[in-house]
């Protein structure tokens, strides 16, 4: 672990059983004992602190936000490429088992061709340091702190470019306090996204196809259930609802069990 401060990273590495600490990231790239680096700095140091694990010859891990802006982020991945190294964004939520089993369904076409998808991800800043999240400096502001969420979900559903973006918030002293954000897609697909600093939204995430939708449950940016509905013609005709929690055992309430459907577990 390094820091800005060659003590605090001592204390820090003794308090959590690291064997190596460091007091500076550079002096902690150069170390030649280990393969993959990852840099939680704030925001506006991700680029320089990956750049330079990458010139050091280290795999990188980078926390969300990758960058704040797209140059930054062309700059690292060009340089990884040209070293052969590997750098990907710390964006945990699409390796959790609920999101991974959501992923699969929607992959699989046990939704028939998805067409929405909606994510909400709101959190009230006053309920921790704010000085930090709305930092102008700092790159603070709800894009960087929690969009990444509730846009994370629409790329990883869709996983195509959108045709168009449409997006409307909120602005106090050059931070965003929350957005709304409508992708459209081809095929008459559409994501929205709903992010913010100011009230503790619902948090979770609804997958939408011809054949049936999923819930994945709050808290979605670290979800541990979901439910997967399937649906015959007509509204609100439901064939199968399946209520899975990762961390329990399940529940499963069938509704027609004449038409009972399989679902991957």
């Amino acid at each position: 672990v390094s820091s800005r401060s060659a003590g605090k990273a001592a204390a820090f590495a003794a308090l959590h059983g690291i064997p190596q600490s460091f007091g500076s990231f550079r002096e902690m790239a150069n170390d030649g004992d280990f393969d993959i680096m990852y840099v939680g700095t704030l925001h506006q140091f991700h680029r320089e602190h990956a750049q330079g694990a990458l010139e050091a010859g280290k795999n990188v891990l980078v926390e969300k936000p990758f960058t704040t802006t797209l140059d930054d982020a062309l700059a690292l991945t060009e340089l990884a490429e040209k070293k052969g190294l590997f750098i990907t964004e710390g964006l945990w939520t699409r390796y959790f088992p609920a999101v991974e089993h959501a992923l699969h369904m929607v992959r699989g076409g046990s939704l028939g061709e998805v067409k929405q998808v909606e994510a909400d991800f709101c959190f009230n800043a006053a309920d921790g340091d704010a000085g930090v999240l709305l930092d102008k400096e700092l790159a603070g502001g709800a894009n960087f702190y929690v969009s990444i969420y509730s846009l994370g979900y629409t790329t990883a559903v869709f996983g195509t470019e959108p045709e168009k973006i449409l997006a409307t918030g909120h602005v106090m002293e050059g931070v965003d306090l929350n957005n709304v954000v409508v992708l459209q897609y081809a095929e008459a697909k559409t994501g929205i996204a709903i992010s913010g600093m100011q009230v503790e939204s619902a948090e979770e995430v609804r997958i939408s196809g011809t054949r049936g939708r999923i819930t994945i449950h709050t808290p979605s940016h670290c979800a541990t259930s979901a439910t997967f509905c399937l649906k015959l013609e007509g509204r609100g005709n439901v064939e199968y609802e399946h209520k899975k929690n990762y961390s329990k055992a399940s529940n499963v309430r069938v509704t027609n069990p004449q038409r009972v459907v399989s679902v991957p577990s």
